[in-house]
C-alpha cells in the first residue's frame, strides 16, 4: 500500500515536470517563430515605409496633372505607343477592363477622373491584376520609363510613375499580410502556453 502509494505520488511528480519541461520547451518554441516574423515583419515594414513616399510622390503628381494636358491627350485621333500602354495600365488598375482607345478617352473626360486615381487603394490590387499590369509593365518597359514617357505626354508621366508605385505597395502590402496572420497565430499559441 504505502510503496505504492509513493510510487504514484513519484511518477505523477515526475510526469507533472516533463509535462512541465515540454510546456516551457513549448512557450520557447513559439516565442522564437514569434520573433523570427516579428524580424522578418520589421524587414517588410522598412520595405513598406521605403515606397510609401514614392507612392506619396507620385500621387501628388497626378494631383497636378492639368485638365488641358488630359485634353490634349483625348484630342488624339490615335495615342502614341506610350500613353495607351500607360493609360491601359491606369484603367486595369481602377478595374476597367476595356482599354480601347474610346474607353481611354471617355475614362479622361470624366470629371473626377483624377479624385478617382488620387483615391485609389492598392489594397483593391489582386494577385491576378497585380500579375497583368506587371506584365505590362515587363513587357512595355520602355513606356513606362521616364524619360519617354515625359516626352510623349506631361499628363501621362505622372500615370507611369503611379502605376509603377501602386505595383510595388502591392507587392510589398502582400509580403506583409501572411506574416501579420503567422504573427496573430503565434501571438495566440503564446497566450495558450502561458
Amino acid at each position: 500500500g504505502a510503496d505504492a502509494t509513493m510510487d504514484l505520488i513519484t511518477t505523477t511528480l515526475s510526469e507533472a515536470q516533463t509535462r512541465r519541461g515540454d510546456v516551457d520547451g513549448l512557450r520557447s518554441e513559439v516565442g522564437a517563430a514569434e520573433q523570427a516574423t516579428r524580424g522578418r515583419q520589421a524587414e517588410i515594414k522598412e520595405e513598406l515605409a521605403a515606397i510609401t513616399p514614392v507612392l506619396d510622390a507620385a500621387k501628388a503628381a497626378v494631383g497636378q496633372i492639368k485638365a488641358d494636358h488630359l485634353n490634349e491627350i483625348r484630342s488624339l485621333k490615335m495615342p502614341p505607343e506610350p500613353i495607351a500602354d500607360v493609360l491601359g495600365a491606369v484603367l486595369r488598375l481602377l478595374g476597367i477592363a476595356d482599354v480601347s482607345w474610346s474607353s481611354m478617352k471617355k475614362f479622361l473626360g470624366n470629371r473626377g477622373v483624377k479624385d478617382e486615381i488620387l483615391n485609389f487603394d492598392a489594397k483593391r490590387i489582386t494577385p491576378e491584376l497585380r500579375k497583368d499590369v506587371a506584365k505590362i509593365l515587363k513587357t512595355k518597359a520602355a513606356s513606362f520609363d521616364q524619360a519617354t514617357i515625359a516626352r510623349a505626354s506631361t499628363a501621362a508621366a505622372p500615370l507611369a510613375a503611379w502605376v509603377k508605385a501602386n505595383i510595388r505597395y502591392s507587392v510589398v502590402l502582400d509580403k506583409i499580410a501572411p506574416l501579420e496572420q503567422a504573427l496573430s497565430a503565434e501571438e495566440a499559441a503564446a497566450r495558450h502556453c502561458a
